[in-house]
């Protein structure tokens, strides 16, 4: 992860890994822009209720205030590198890391976690499609 502090506090940069057929639910930021750029595999997302699927080499834009999610619609691990600016997106997802896969089966605690920090949840998991 490039952190906030090694950005200026411009932007935060991570990778994720995302196992066939899982993903977020639908989801909206309204504070961050969140760009994913799929290293390997490949995705499904779905945008203001516009589904479009990327392949590796292929980019995506979810304008914060948009609802949006995304889905590993292949047969293998899909990677993503994920550019959320400005920063602040990794809060809620350290809190909920800290809940532990327990903690983390607790949906309440989890939205809650989220609309803390501006993230709110609008509806299941997309599917691979």
């Amino acid at each position: 992860m490039l952190r906030r502090q090694a950005t200026g506090g411009k932007m935060v940069v991570f990778e994720t890994l995302t196992q066939p057929g899982i993903g977020p639910p639908l989801h909206r930021h309204s504070i961050d822009d969140e760009y994913f750029y799929v290293l390997e595999g490949h995705v499904r997302f779905i945008v203001d209720g516009h589904e479009f699927r990327i392949s590796a080499g292929g980019f995506a834009h979810a304008p914060k205030g948009s609802i949006h999610s995304f889905a590993n619609c292949g047969n293998s691990p899909s990677r993503m590198l994920v550019i959320c600016t400005p920063p602040g997106i990794e809060s809620p997802f350290r809190e909920v890391h800290a809940m532990g896969p327990e903690g983390q089966k607790n949906m309440p605690a989890v939205v809650e976690a989220f609309a803390k920090h501006s993230l709110t949840i609008h509806g299941p998991p997309i599917g691979p499609g």
